[in-house]
């Protein structure tokens, strides 16, 4: 329908529906409008510190690896010793 006919006029606001990422709450705003909270949790998240634009990656604390720890070859002269005395080849 053309809103010129049913006498809307120009000054027609659309809205969709939204839910609040904070509280979950529905609610209405303008089409294409930013807002990602209601208006009571956005007035609470203004009162917040701003958040850290640093982001640090969670890393795993670095042991020795395998293959490269110098323990590694007196491991295996071991294991040669002890199947020389068993007599496997």
């Amino acid at each position: 329908m053309n809103s010129e006919k049913d006498g809307a006029g120009a000054n027609q606001t659309q809205l969709e529906l939204k839910y609040c990422e904070r509280c979950g709450g529905l609610w209405l705003r303008p089409v294409g409008g930013g807002q990602i909270y209601c208006a009571g949790c956005a007035g609470q998240m203004l009162q917040l510190p701003p958040a850290s634009k640093v982001q640090e990656t969670a890393r795993m604390p670095q042991g020795p690896r395998w293959g490269t720890d110098d323990n590694e070859d007196v491991f295996h002269e071991a294991e040669d010793d002890a199947d020389a005395r068993k007599g496997v080849a």
